[in-house]
């Protein structure tokens, strides 16, 4: 039975006016999610402030928790979470008030843990050593270094054997290593010798990285995308869901691990979202394999261009512009943008100038993977570059947040057409997806 080791939250959504904010349990609550909708009974060790003890004991009891103990308690803090992007489209925009003055006890629970068998840990503002040091030798420790972890030095420094290190290209620690591949991450992490090297890449997928034999085998783990209405937890659930069904093999363990992840970043109705897992779970990994999915890795992405097409003047309406730009960076995209690049002209300016111009960013656009769309208002130069992207057979992903631009040629013609830019993102990910 897994020991489930971290923080309780309480998350809270912030939802565009006229809609309710989400609250709900956070933290490990999310991992216990994903162990009760895979039917996996579990123990927990949390740290918890003590008005949500309560609470959170009566609720990872209906989760299947056949035992939770107080590993810690947070004073100085309420331990909620804002978060003001759910979807993230781009950077989630996580707040944690008054964490400058969040402190943790730890209590000495080791009697309590000697029959620990597997733990999965999400370090939090405690000492990640003296946690693991509380575990029996014999433990074997699956860690999820997402946030909360400053170096990888610091899960070499816990002096103990780690089965499994799972990291997020949403994590600061992530974005700290030079060599963003999962063998760099990897490399990173030599010193705490981890079996199991888990990247976790957004809506490209995953790469799971086997180091126990010399052949270093890598499985391609696609995502499967959908509408995402809250993607808080989801690399959580892919942990306790990694862990429930490794004893079937790493490889069996992954896919279940991706599908799991998918079926909870599409709803927040607990009931709901374990009809979606007993579905899945019937999915032999055979099947799994064949349906295949969306996979782009987050180091190949830079050098497939993309050609921006919008209005990207410095005196135009740049909301949206500025929306997909922050939305493409944020998931390693390095956008080709011709206005930039090539020169806003001046206006009134001579035929000359304008067809040099002209055929700069023409042969800039030919050279590109995939044209996106920003056509704001009814730009004219947006809806040309369109046109020519589709005659010169270049996917096209138009987002067209005004809804002013739904013709039938713009439609018709895109590969993708939304006025919803994480449906944007998602046709953009499958359709580079398809060139890798």
């Amino acid at each position: 039975m897994p020991l489930l080791v971290g923080e309780v939250f309480v998350d809270l959504t912030i939802t565009s006016p006229g809609i309710e904010n989400k609250l709900r349990l956070g933290g490990v609550a999310h991992a216990a999610r994903g162990f009760w909708a895979l039917g996996q009974a579990f123990r927990a060790a949390v740290v918890i402030p003590s008005y949500l003890e309560n609470q959170t004991r009566d609720y990872f009891a209906k989760l299947g928790c056949v035992e939770l103990l107080v590993l810690g308690i947070v004073t100085g803090a309420p331990n909620i979470t804002l978060i003001f992007d759910a979807t993230e489209v781009a950077d989630q925009e996580y707040d944690t008030p008054l964490r400058d003055e969040k402190a943790v006890q730890l209590s000495d629970i080791s009697a309590a843990l000697k029959k620990a068998e597997e733990a999965l840990i999400f370090p939090g503002a405690f000492s990640l050593a003296d946690v693991c040091e509380m575990l029996p030798a014999t433990a074997r420790l699956h860690i999820d270094v997402a946030y909360d972890v400053e170096t990888p030095e610091t899960l070499a420094d816990v002096n103990r054997s780690i089965e499994t290190v799972l990291i997020s290209t949403s994590s600061p620690l992530f974005a700290s290593i030079k060599d963003q591949t999962v063998n760099g991450v990897a490399a990173a992490f030599a010193g705490c010798k981890p079996k199991y090297v888990i990247l976790k890449q957004n809506r490209g997928g995953t790469e799971l990285l086997d180091c126990s034999n010399a052949s270093h085998h890598t499985e391609a783990l696609p995502a499967q995308l959908g509408t995402t209405i809250n993607s808080v937890g989801v690399g959580d659930v892919f942990a306790a869901a990694f862990l429930t069904a490794l004893p079937d093999g790493a490889t069996t363990a992954g896919w279940r691990a991706t599908y799991a992840a998918a079926a909870y970043s599409q709803t927040t109705y607990p009931d709901t979202f374990k009809k979606y897992v007993e579905r899945d779970q019937r999915l032999s990994l055979d099947e799994m394999t064949s349906l295949w999915g969306t996979f782009l890795p987050w180091s190949a992405r830079p050098s497939l261009q993309i050609y921006l097409a919008a209005p990207d003047f410095a005196k135009a309406d740049r909301r949206a512009i500025d929306k997909a730009l922050q939305a493409l960076a944020y998931h390693n995209f390095a956008p080709r943008r011709p206005v930039v690049e090539n020169g806003e002209l001046p206006p009134n300016s001579n035929a000359a100038t304008l067809r040099i111009i002209y055929e700069k960013d023409y042969e800039l656009l030919k050279k590109c993977a995939l044209v996106f769309a920003v056509p704001t208002d009814r730009d004219p130069g947006t809806l040309v570059e369109i046109g020519l992207a589709i005659e010169a057979n270049i996917p096209v992903v138009t987002f067209d947040p005004s809804g002013k631009n739904n013709n039938t040629m713009v439609i018709a013609g895109s590969s993708f057409y939304s006025s919803d830019l994480d449906a944007c993102l998602n046709a953009t990910f499958r359709l580079l997806s398809q060139k890798k």
